[in-house]
């Protein structure tokens, strides 16, 4: 057990150090963290735990848990962007320790350590970690779920039904559907490969739906109730059904966007994912082990037979296939785990590839299995049980130098240091020094091509982890404080003065959005169609402030005004690329706030 706790300690200490640096530093980011940090904070000041709202509009797109986690942090540690991040970060941290311990069943604790590794400094996990958004939550209850049912499955045991229902009904509060439709698939591919689909047909799935219902249906049941349909109709319809049928918010791609992502987003450890894939198929295919003759019963205790391999009884003369002690990989070279995982990868990626919405963090939730694969291909080859072609390492080293080419240049390019954008192309001034941490994986790649050389195995594993702790840590951490310097909302409103609680005010917007501008002033911002409505917004006594973009201002809005305006606050914007303006028709300066203009 203390091995089990130092590995725990390890995992916590890289979490941290990945997770938790610079957290609350940048702003939110539009769309996504702005319009769930605002649902939690409106939910809080409603008082209520039943129907979100953003803008005090019904919010249709996501369930509640996310808002539920976020309203506890504020309550705790005030609102604030940390506070509605925070939720993420420990999502993340439980899912690295649950990866472990499901990696070291299936195969041992080497193979477990590094699964937890590989999955908190794979890049898009660590970015999402850091993000207000359900996507850290729905991986954490995702492997909840096949953790349970791997762990109680075994042994032809029927124990898996009613923990796994109760999981997937925690990821239906997160996500919807997919938190118990993908699972499902996940479970019945597992059986059919291994020709157990009968496994399916057993009483216990009426006490796992009982489960299920009982975790997940109280919160449906009360919202649907008290928006009288209108919360399930939106959510199923149009944010399941037709985002799974028609590209919404003009988010498409090609069949294989997803695939191409993970290469990308999988990184630094994307180095090694074809290898990793192809290895796992061909142990997948094995054939599984013969088991031993029957050895005598024991009621909830392993037999070992004259060798020291233990068997679990699971029914009078019948066992499973023998195991060494210690290990859970259903016996020495049993295809089973291998077999698990891909339909995990697999499941995922095609569902996500067929629908017509794509986003990259949809298949955020196969980033476990590919870090378990991905573990377990590394330490098979560290200990020699896996030969690999000579050409294949120093070609995924190769890779690295190749990841630390792309990320150096990018940031030069993006930070306009290289200049070989088109004029009027989005840049970001002061990231260029940033490419610098492009250095970390050339570095990584130098000792690991060394510890080649010197067929240094372990050696080659420990850099590699290493210099992505240190990659993946930089990267999320600080590049991001360079960008967020071009974003307008939370200047705006702090120049404005329009978070100020103690005046009256009316907040508006024309032709330029963004939902944390409701986050930060704590107020509702309402939309404007036309011109027409913004001259009139703006012709009402009551101070009003519109938000606008300053091109729109000047050629269509201003000539319409017929009442004294000014500008109260001016900021570039990098997501619309131009300068966003703040005007008030309150033209006597408040104590305390000063106009720009």
């Amino acid at each position: 057990m203390s091995g089990r706790y130092r590995d725990y300690a390890v995992l916590v200490t890289v979490a941290a150090a990945l997770t938790l640096p610079n957290l609350g530093a940048t702003s939110l980011w539009d769309v996504d963290e702005g319009v769930n940090a605002e649902a939690a904070r409106e939910m809080r000041e409603n008082d209520t735990w039943v129907i979100p709202t953003f803008n005090y509009q019904l919010r249709t797109a996501k369930p509640v848990m996310l808002y539920w986690l976020q309203r506890a942090s504020y309550s705790v540690f005030g609102v604030s962007e940390w506070s509605a991040r925070l939720p993420s970060v420990l999502a993340v941290w439980l899912t690295a320790l649950l990866v472990y311990e499901l990696a070291r069943r299936m195969f041992d604790r080497s193979t477990g350590v590094l699964a937890g590794v590989v999955l908190l400094s794979a890049l898009e996990v660590c970015v999402l970690a850091h993000a207000a958004t359900p996507d850290a939550t729905l991986l954490l209850f995702t492997v909840l779920t096949y953790s349970l049912f791997w762990t109680r499955h075994e042994g032809n045991s029927r124990r898996w039904w009613t923990a796994t229902a109760a999981a997937c009904g925690l990821a239906v509060l997160t996500k919807g559907p997919v938190g118990v439709a993908l699972p499902g698939l996940v479970i019945l591919l597992y059986f059919a490969w291994n020709r157990e689909l009968g496994r399916l047909l057993d009483r216990k799935f009426f006490w796992a739906a009982l489960v299920f219902l009982l975790v997940a249906g109280p919160w449906y049941g009360l919202v649907t109730a008290e928006t009288r349909g209108a919360w399930a109709q939106a959510f199923f319809g149009r944010e399941n059904l037709q985002r799974f049928a028609t590209p919404m918010e003009n988010h498409r791609g090609p069949f294989f966007y997803h695939a191409a992502a993970l290469l990308v987003l999988f990184a630094p450890w994307s180095v090694f994912l074809l290898g990793a894939l192809w290895y796992s198929v061909k142990a997948a295919r094995r054939v599984e082990p013969t088991p031993l003759p029957p050895v005598p019963e024991g009621k909830g205790v392993l037999a070992r037979d004259n060798s020291g391999a233990e068997h679990v009884p699971v029914g009078r003369g019948s066992f499973v296939t023998p195991f060494p002690s210690g290990r859970g990989d259903g016996g020495v070279g049993s295809p089973r785990p291998f077999r698990f995982l891909i339909c995990w990868f697999a499941a995922y990626l095609v569902f996500f590839s067929a629908a017509a919405t794509k986003l990259p963090n949809y298949v955020l939730p196969v980033y476990p299995a590919l870090a378990i694969l991905t573990a377990r291909f590394l330490t098979r080859w560290q200990t020699g049980e896996l030969a690999l072609p000579k050409w294949l390492m120093p070609l995924a080293v190769g890779a690295l130098v190749f990841t630390a080419i792309v990320v150096g240049g990018g940031m030069l390019i993006a930070g306009d240091e290289v200049k070989v954008l088109p004029a009027g192309t989005r840049v970001f001034p002061g990231l260029g020094p940033w490419a610098v941490v492009g250095l970390v994986p050339l570095t990584a790649a130098g000792a690991m091509a060394w510890a080649l050389r010197a067929n240094d195995r372990a050696r080659f594993v420990r850099v590699m982890a290493l210099g992505a702790i240190a990659f993946t840590g930089l990267t999320a951490a600080f590049p991001a404080q360079k960008v967020d310097v071009y974003k307008a909302p939370r200047e705006l409103v702090r120049a404005s003065g329009v978070d100020d609680p103690t005046r009256e005010m009316r907040l508006a917007h024309i032709d330029w959005f963004q939902p944390s501008v409701v986050f930060y002033a704590h107020r509702e911002v309402t939309d404007l169609k036309s011109v027409e409505q913004a001259a009139e917004f703006l012709a009402v006594p009551t101070p009003g402030y519109l938000f606008v973009p300053v091109k729109t201002w000047e050629q269509f809005v201003e000539p319409k005004v017929a009442v004294p305006t000014r500008i109260v606050a001016r900021r570039y914007d990098f997501y619309r690329n131009s300068e966003i303006i703040v005007v008030t028709n309150e033209v006597t300066v408040t104590a305390g706030r000063r106009a720009v203009e």
